[in-house]
C-alpha cells in the first residue's frame, strides 16, 4: 500500500501558500515540501497542496497498488469521499485524475496533532 499525508501552510495577510507531503511506499517515508501559488483561502490550499503533491510522485503511483490519502482538512477528504465539492469540483476532478485507480484510493481524515510530518514541512517553506 502507497500513503500519501498531505498539509498545507497558508499565511492569510500574504495569501502565501505551501505544501507538505509525506510518500510511504514499501516501508520507505519520502518528506516532499514546496511552494504553491498563492491561494484564496486554506481550504483552496489544501485541494492544491494535494493536487501537487500527486503531481510529485506521479512516476511512483501504480496502478494495481491501494493508496491512502490522509489530511487533516475534514472538507477535502469529505469532498473526495463524495467526488463532489460546491466550492472545489475543479480541484477535485483534477485530483481523481491523478490518481492510477480511483477504485483503490482510500480518503482518510486525521487530527492536526496526526498530521505532524507534512505539516512542518509546509511550514518550513513559508518561514524561509
Amino acid at each position: 500500500m502507497i500513503q500519501i499525508q498531505t498539509d498545507a501552510a497558508f499565511r492569510q495577510e500574504t495569501k502565501e501558500t505551501s505544501a507538505g507531503i509525506v510518500f510511504v511506499k514499501d516501508g520507505q517515508q519520502q518528506p516532499i515540501k514546496g511552494q504553491l501559488p498563492n491561494c484564496q483561502d486554506n481550504h483552496e490550499a489544501e485541494f492544491k497542496a494535494l493536487i501537487w503533491g500527486l503531481q510529485q510522485v506521479q512516476g511512483q503511483l501504480e496502478k494495481g497498488q491501494l493508496i491512502e490519502i490522509q489530511s487533516d482538512s475534514k472538507l477535502l477528504i469529505a469532498s473526495l469521499q463524495k467526488r463532489y465539492a460546491k466550492h472545489y469540483q475543479e480541484a477535485v476532478d483534477a485530483i481523481f485524475s491523478l490518481l492510477p485507480n480511483p477504485e483503490l484510493t482510500f480518503f482518510v481524515w486525521v487530527k492536526d496533532g496526526d498530521n505532524k510530518g507534512p505539516h512542518q514541512l509546509a511550514w518550513q517553506v513559508l518561514n524561509h
